[in-house]
């Protein structure tokens, strides 16, 4: 008798509970969370029979009568069912409410819901277990496509603020991929449903494109992701005005120990009337300090770690640090002379002889690292290859000749008394490591990391690929010429993604090998990419990778043996201080 007693009452408190009222920011939560599992579960939209986009913008238009819970429970069964009778897929194991979050943990936010009524969990558990394996219409079929696939287009005018509807599909399409396509969650900011509900509002009241466009830069730099930093920024309308990046200093600079180091004076009568010098640190911009100014744009641009951040920050062409309304800073410096305040002029764009000083200074500087090729022999029997221009390697080389060409170069390296591989950059020809350094050096089945990518049949969730040539080309046959010489890796931030991935793979295939530099990218595995409302691409890593111990590249970036640290010297004399060691550490007897 207690038993019914219980029963009933607690079937009362959840019929209390489905009758309250319901906020606009929930609603429309439970919708896009119910709307993006049927994107990316349901048949109808699997099979791409069903446009995902248009179902969304019909059925959010029934929200604005709905006040409460129980009513928007009856709304979005009435929309699931809309879509036809479910049969469950014979060929699945069948989950229950009991066990699918052990299956997907991504089923929790319905399963455990107390805004969710028992009708809604059991109908959307229905659509998971009929959901067809063969065919995912909205996710990449293979795991090194980088487009997300059959996302529609939607193009305004520049200065046209989007309708709501289209910033609420916006907000709804990130939630959704991120949600089931992102394999690091807990390398985000902050829980990615808190993000969601967080911005609901923001995009509903957005008030103009340029409002709109922050808010998207925000949400991307929530997901700590090297791969999207800047990418989305070719594409605002509004970039200028947001970053305020359209005066340039008169001097180069290098952003160290949160203070900026003057390493160049590019204009020297502006820099000679502020009193600025070479070596002078910069701590201060407009009243606000170089650190603050950091945090700030850590909020609008996505990097896996605040030394990456920093590092993609020093680039003068993009000009992010400065953030000025006019053409002119007060600054506060540290000299040879102690501390003082000045205000310097900055450069317009269309100042012409200010910009031929700086096309000057900076073809200056790309002489100097110009002297460094994809191949060299260095003093001491060194072999150095430098993965930014291994491309050289087969410029100007018949195609015929390509292989001969580069093996002669290997056996050239094999015979030297160490190698070198500076990292630092980004591979524009991949093959050199997946197929020529493989045959010389490789061998078969050197599973050198893991490659996690997502599991369409059961999406949200992610498993490793053991396919070899996921690793290595499968159609070489290596030499397994095993290298008894010293082995230096060099790597820094601008080490990312592929060059990551390789580095891991030098790591494997000459065990005897030091790595050198600062901290990598962390933005290891395939770049991913999705079209949102406005005719926005927001790229961020599709695919997970670990080293063999389980050890996470992503974020932290890659193993590092020897953690070097420029100084302010090695700045201003303008020292490689990571070749230089790399040298001194392979070069001695």
């Amino acid at each position: 008798m207690k038993k019914i007693a219980y029963t009933l009452l607690l079937c009362f408190a959840c019929l209390v509970t489905l009758a309250q009222n319901i906020n606009e920011t929930d609603k429309l939560f439970l919708f896009i969370k119910t709307w993006n599992f049927l994107k990316y579960n349901h048949q109808k939209f699997t099979s791409g029979k069903m446009d995902a986009d248009s179902f969304f913008l019909v059925k959010q238009e029934l929200l604005q009568d709905i006040k409460t819970r129980e009513e928007i429970n009856n709304m979005l069964i009435q929309s699931v069912q809309s879509l036809g009778a479910l049969s469950p897929n014979l060929e699945l194991h069948q989950a229950s409410l009991n066990n699918i979050i052990k299956i997907n943990g991504l089923h929790q936010w319905y399963v455990e819901s107390k805004e969710i009524n028992v009708s809604l969990k059991e109908l959307l558990l229905r659509v998971y277990n009929s959901r067809n394996i063969k065919s995912n219409y909205y996710a990449p079929v293979l795991n090194y496509h980088t487009e997300i696939p059959n996302e529609k287009k939607y193009a305004f005018e520049a200065t046209v603020n989007l309708p709501e509807s289209m910033r609420l599909l916006a907000l709804a399409k990130l939630q959704g991929v991120i949600d089931y396509l992102y394999p690091h969650h807990k390398l985000m900011k902050e829980n990615w449903d808190v993000v969601i509900k967080r911005n609901i509002p923001l995009f509903k009241n957005c008030r103009s494109r340029m409002e709109y466009e922050i808010l998207i830069l925000k949400i991307v730099a929530n997901l700590n992701d090297s791969h999207a930093y800047n990418r989305f920024y070719t594409n605002l309308k509004f970039k200028n005005q947001i970053f305020k990046n359209t005066f340039y200093p008169p001097f180069d600079y290098k952003i160290m120990d949160k203070r900026m180091l003057v390493t160049g004076i590019i204009v020297p009568e502006i820099c000679g009337e502020a009193g600025i010098n070479i070596g002078d640190w910069i701590t201060e911009i407009n009243g606000q300090t170089v650190a603050a100014r950091i945090d700030i744009l850590s909020g609008l641009l996505s990097a896996s770690n605040r030394s990456t951040l920093v590092s993609n920050l020093n680039n003068y062409n993009t000009n992010f640090i400065w953030s000025l309304d006019r053409p002119e800073a007060s600054l506060k410096l540290i000299g040879s002379k102690g501390t003082k305040a000045t205000t310097v002029k900055f450069i317009r764009l269309n100042d012409r002889p200010a910009l031929e000083k700086i096309n000057v200074f900076f073809q200056n500087r790309a002489k100097a690292s110009n002297k460094l090729k994809g191949f060299m022999l260095l003093d001491h029997h060194i072999a150095y290859f430098n993965i930014d221009k291994i491309i050289q390697l087969m410029e100007n080389i018949a195609e015929d000749k390509i292989d001969n060409h580069v093996d002669s170069i290997l056996n050239l390296a094999a015979q030297q008394k160490a190698i070198i591989f500076d990292m630092r950059g980004y591979p524009q020809w991949s093959g050199f490591m997946y197929s020529y350094l493989y045959k010389k050096f490789g061998s078969i089945d050197n599973r050198f990391a893991k490659y996690v990518k997502a599991d369409l049949n059961n999406i949200g969730t992610f498993n490793w690929i053991n396919s070899p040539e996921v690793y290595n080309n499968v159609d070489i046959v290596p030499e397994h010429f095993v290298y008894k010489g010293k082995v230096a890796i060099i790597v820094n931030a601008r080490t990312r993604s592929l060059s990551e991935w390789n580095t891991m793979n030098l790591q494997s295939m000459f065990p005897q090998a030091v790595t050198i530099g600062e901290q990598t990218s962390g933005g290891d595995g395939d770049e991913k990419y999705l079209n949102i409302p406005g005719n926005y691409i927001i790229h961020f890593t599709g695919n997970a990778i670990y080293y063999n111990d389980g050890t996470s590249a992503q974020g932290v970036g890659v193993k590092i043996d020897k953690k070097i640290k420029f100084t302010k010297a090695d700045m201003l004399e303008g020292k490689d201080v990571f070749l230089g060691y790399a040298i001194d550490r392979v070069g001695k007897p």
